[in-house]
């Protein structure tokens, strides 16, 4: 199959047009429809046994994880909408638990939090504070990922689209460094424009039954942007960007009683 990119530019413009055209009519049929009054489901990624990527100072993905998803679940309490932390304590090793237990909870969305790394070949060795790190260069932005195993699927690249577009909206730019996995298979866009990939084996979006997304926020094995997204700026940025995304394409609406469901409290593993 030829690449998307390879593709003529007159293609390339008759297809971003009929995806365009098709994205308009899927949201304005989302937007018509009544949204579940069920939470949404924000999971932490990772886990403390497994804490995913360390970023450039030495401070583990979990931690992060743990920090942007508090703060996503508070804005999107503060708007109407309970929500569901998943993970949230760090004890959460079965990854198909986690979709399991967003269902069982009457979940209407599955929200995925992570922060992003890149392949080992592109990482540096330095030393920090003493210690043997690692790091790279010419790697920032957010990026969205959604699985066509997912049964909802075209509500799930829609939501994804309008939180990539905020993102933009925002300032951030895309990451692009995945559109080859670690095997060296292509990793096809969803929306290139807005940031958004395809991944169809992600356990936690097709194991879901409700519209699905992963979130990786940044990239922490950059020096500068692991260090802004440790700051309240940058969280509060992208929990504004991620609530104005689900209001756009739906799946938010506003609760008498606003709660938060799970225990918020923060495991003993202290904050980047």
């Amino acid at each position: 199959m030829m690449a998307p990119n390879s593709l003529p530019p007159a293609v390339r413009g008759r297809r971003r047009v009929r995806l365009l055209a098709r994205g308009a009519g899927l949201l304005a049929c989302l937007l018509a429809l009544p949204v579940s009054a069920g939470p949404v489901a924000v999971d932490v990624g990772h886990y403390l046994a497994r804490p995913g990527a360390i970023s450039a100072r030495g401070i583990p993905e979990f931690e992060y994880n743990h920090s942007l998803a508090a703060v996503i679940a508070a804005r999107l309490q503060a708007g109407g909408d309970t929500v569901r932390l998943i993970g949230h304590r760090g004890e959460m090793a079965d990854l198909w638990a986690r979709p399991r237990e967003a269902e069982a909870g009457g979940a209407r969305f599955f929200l995925s939090i992570h922060h992003d790394s890149v392949k080992e070949e592109a990482l540096r060795p330095w030393v920090w504070q003493s210690q043997a790190r690692h790091y790279a260069e010419g790697f920032t932005g957010f990026s969205l990922f959604v699985s066509r195993l997912n049964p909802q699927l075209d509500a799930s690249v829609a939501c994804a689209s309008a939180i990539g577009a905020r993102l933009r909206e925002a300032g951030l730019p895309v990451a692009r460094h995945h559109g080859v996995s670690a095997s060296g298979t292509l990793r096809p866009w969803a929306d290139e424009d807005n940031g958004v990939y395809f991944y169809d084996n992600l356990v936690v979006l097709k194991g879901a039954s409700m519209p699905a997304v992963l979130l990786e926020a940044g990239v922490i094995v950059d020096r500068d942007e692991e260090q802004s997204l440790a700051t309240p700026e940058r969280r509060a940025l992208t929990a504004d960007a991620v609530a104005a995304g689900l209001r756009a394409c739906g799946m938010l609406t506003a609760s008498a009683n606003p709660r938060a469901t799970g225990d918020s409290k923060r495991p003993g593993t202290g904050s980047p």
